[in-house]
């Protein structure tokens, strides 16, 4: 196949959009309606389908986009094999972390390896940790930082401890359980707790513990992002169960309060993933080498 029509597919597979995507290649609608009818025509199978305005992937697209996505991704990696043969401060970056590592702990370690290599590129998302893992998979990602318990990663991974969180929970000054010396297992069950959604290193080892105890989680509110999560904890909403990292802040001014749990302790573990096949380049092994220090500090 065409590699560049295979790159305006990924594009179309990505926007989901064909007009989006013509915009962001500086092609013509048509010109890229034609592609993708040429590759469906090569393959003999139909790779999209239009919802509306929106365009879906078919089984068939699923496929070709994640064999794409593989094949680009090794071509980005000769590109980059290349280069760090000619200068180790050049190249690009792609990497993805958890929101407790992103937001808190790499913006001082990007801070000092963009001092030292300014000129490399640092692709870098805040994903949950089972997107990571999947964009870890197909290639997408050089490299990511997750949540978790790491006997439940699946094959084709390397992973290597990078340090330890641990998970409190904390309500506003107001709340009923302020006061209180320890809120039991079973409370946090029942209809008290904001958390995050599905996938959410935080949330998978909360509801792995408490299903220990035979206790099933029923969320208050299921939301998508820490800073959301906290201001409806401040706002009264609510209790939550979040990083320490991620509210220190808030507990020094008073806006939260941290409430004890009774017989739980929640550590899980940051690890750094990448695939077992995939091959760093030189600038992504230097700023390999900037995440582990912490290591030597865990949480």
């Amino acid at each position: 196949m065409n590699l560049q029509n295979l790159r305006v597919f990924l594009k179309v597979a990505e926007l989901e959009h064909i007009t989006r995507a013509s915009e962001e290649l500086h092609l013509t609608q048509p010109a890229v309606t034609k592609i993708i009818q040429s590759l469906e025509h090569e393959a003999q199978l139909e790779l999209v389908e239009r919802q509306g305005r929106r365009i879906v992937l078919t089984h068939a697209g699923r496929v070709l986009q994640t064999y794409a996505r593989k094949m680009f991704s090794l071509e980005r990696e000769m590109d980059d094999a290349l280069a760090s043969l000619r200068d180790i401060h050049r190249g690009e970056i792609k990497l993805a972390a958890n929101t407790t590592a992103g937001v808190y702990l790499l913006p001082s370690i990007v801070a000092r390896f963009r001092t030292l290599y300014p000129q490399v590129g640092l692709n870098i998302s805040i994903l949950n940790s089972q997107d990571i893992i999947e964009h870890i998979l197909d290639w997408s990602l050089d490299f990511g930082i997750v949540e978790g318990e790491t006997s439940q990663l699946p094959g084709g991974l390397d992973v290597r401890f990078f340090t330890r969180d641990t998970l409190i929970l904390v309500a506003s000054p107001n709340h009923p359980w302020c006061g209180m010396d320890a809120i039991t297992p079973e409370q946090l069950g029942d209809q008290t707790l904001i958390v995050r959604e599905p996938g959410s290193g935080v949330r998978d080892m909360l509801e792995r513990d408490l299903a220990c105890r035979g206790i099933t989680l029923h969320p208050l509110l299921t939301l998508t992002d820490n800073e959301a999560i906290k201001q409806m904890v401040i706002s009264g909403v609510g209790s939550a169960v979040v990083s320490f990292l991620t509210v220190q802040r808030e507990l020094a001014s008073g806006d939260l309060v941290q409430i004890p749990f009774s017989s739980m302790s929640l550590h899980p573990q940051l690890s750094f993933i990448q695939r077992s096949d995939k091959q760093l380049s030189r600038a992504a092994q230097a700023f390999f080498s900037f995440l582990f220090p912490l290591a030597e500090n865990p949480v």
